[in-house]
C-alpha cells in the first residue's frame, strides 16, 4: 500500500490487517509507514520507502515487498494528494495556475497510480495470484466541479477514474480485479493542512450528516473491493462521501 503511513492508509493498514492481510505500508515518511505497521493485528507486516513521484522507486518497493513477503495479491494506491501553492485554500484559478502546478498534480497522482499499477501488472503476468485486487484513490473532485479544490487536481483525480477503468478491462484476464474510491471530504490532519475552518464549516453545513467523513470510514470502503466477495465488482468508483454527491 503507498501512502500506508498517512491517516486513510494507516486505517486501511488497519482494515485489511483485520482481514487476515499480511501488510506492506509504505510511505515516502518511512518512520510514518513504521508507525502504522507497529499498530497493527497479526503478524508479517512490514514498513518500506517509496517516492511515488519517481519510477525507479516504485520498482524498488515491489522488488523489496515481494522479496520480503512474496508476489502482492492486492495493491492499494493511497499516495498522492493536493498541492497547495498559496497555503490551505482552494487553490489558483485557471488564469493564474502555472504549468509547473498542474504537472505536479499529474506526477503525484494519476501518473503515481499508472506506474504502480503497471509494475503489479507486469509482475501478475508472470507470477499469477489468486484473488488480485488493485483499488486506486480517486476523489469527489475527479467526478464533479468541487469549489474547494483547483482544477488541475480535479482533471488528476479524474485521470484517476478513467485510467481504473481501462486498467480493469487489462487485469481481468490475470483475474485481477481494479476498482477506485472516491471520497468527499475526510477529516484527516491533510484535509485539515489543505482547507480552512470556514471551508470545513460551509462543507457540514451543506452536508445531509452535518460532518466529514472519517478515514476508518474510507478504509471499509478499500478493504470490501480487497476482499473475495468483491470478485465480480471491477472498473467502478465507489463514492465514500456521506451523500453530498450522488452520481
Amino acid at each position: 500500500m503507498t501512502g500506508g503511513g498517512g491517516g486513510m492508509g494507516s486505517a486501511t493498514c488497519r482494515a485489511l490487517a483485520a482481514q487476515g492481510a499480511r501488510i506492506a505500508a509504505a510511505d515516502i515518511d518511512l518512520d510514518k509507514a513504521k508507525r502504522a505497521v507497529g499498530a497493527l493485528s497479526g503478524q508479517g507486516h512490514a514498513a518500506f520507502h517509496v517516492d511515488v513521484t519517481d519510477e525507479a522507486s516504485i520498482v524498488r518497493l515491489f522488488a523489496a515487498v515481494e522479496e520480503a513477503l512474496g508476489p502482492v495479491a492486492v495493491l492499494v494506491c493511497i499516495a498522492g494528494g493536493r498541492i497547495m501553492s498559496t497555503g490551505p485554500g482552494t487553490g489558483p484559478p485557471i488564469v493564474d495556475m502555472t504549468l509547473e502546478h498542474w504537472r505536479g498534480h499529474e506526477v503525484l497522482n494519476p501518473e503515481n497510480v499508472f506506474l504502480c499499477v503497471r509494475e503489479m501488472l507486469r509482475r501478475r503476468t508472470k507470477v499469477p495470484v489468486a484473488d488480485g485486487r488493485i483499488v486506486n484513490m480517486a476523489s469527489v473532485a475527479g467526478l464533479r466541479a468541487d469549489e474547494q479544490t483547483d482544477a488541475a487536481y480535479g482533471a488528476a483525480k479524474a485521470a484517476i477514474i478513467g485510467f481504473t477503468r481501462t486498467a480493469a478491462k487489462q487485469a481481468a484476464p490475470l483475474g485481477i480485479t481494479v476498482n477506485a474510491v472516491a471520497p468527499g471530504l475526510i477529516d484527516t490532519p491533510a484535509v485539515r493542512a489543505n482547507t480552512t475552518p470556514e471551508m470545513r464549516e460551509n462543507h457540514n453545513k451543506r452536508h445531509p450528516f452535518g460532518r466529514m467523513g472519517r478515514d476508518d470510514e474510507v478504509a471499509a470502503a478499500i478493504a470490501f473491493l480487497a476482499s473475495r466477495e468483491a470478485s465480480y465488482i471491477t472498473g467502478v468508483t465507489l463514492t465514500v462521501n456521506g451523500g453530498i454527491m450522488m452520481p
